[in-house]
């Protein structure tokens, strides 16, 4: 179950409908409805590790422990929807940053209105 608390006030938000329409400035869970369909069929609970959706807020990525970093929609409530770009990368710090500078011009080129 998700618990959402209000700012400043520190207040639970307990009303689904008031946490429905909230806007959140950015997302990092691989947990919850909104993220359902970046689980694989074979994948255990403890695979994909990190998630980050775009400024935008229309794009995911995720990264997991076999090097991979997936592109999704976001959201993606639908179980094991398929990845729309899918990179295999080497385990180090130097590496991802490489790749994400990479994964973000490669974006871009195919298509330039996307807000990464």
């Amino acid at each position: 179950k998700r618990q959402v608390y209000e700012v400043p006030s520190g207040k639970q938000l307990v009303e689904q409908a008031v946490i429905d329409r909230i806007t959140w400035a950015t997302w990092t869970s691989v947990l919850g409805d909104e993220v359902i369909g970046i689980w694989s069929r074979h994948a255990e609970k403890a695979d994909v590790n990190c998630a980050c959706v775009s400024h935008s807020g229309i794009n995911l990525v995720t990264g997991d422990d076999f090097g991979m970093v997936k592109l999704f929609d976001f959201p993606c409530p639908e179980k094991f929807v398929r990845t729309c770009f899918c990179i295999i990368t080497a385990k180090s710090t130097v590496d991802v940053m490489a790749l994400y500078c990479f994964f973000r011009r490669r974006m871009m080129e195919i298509s330039p209105t996307l807000n990464l």
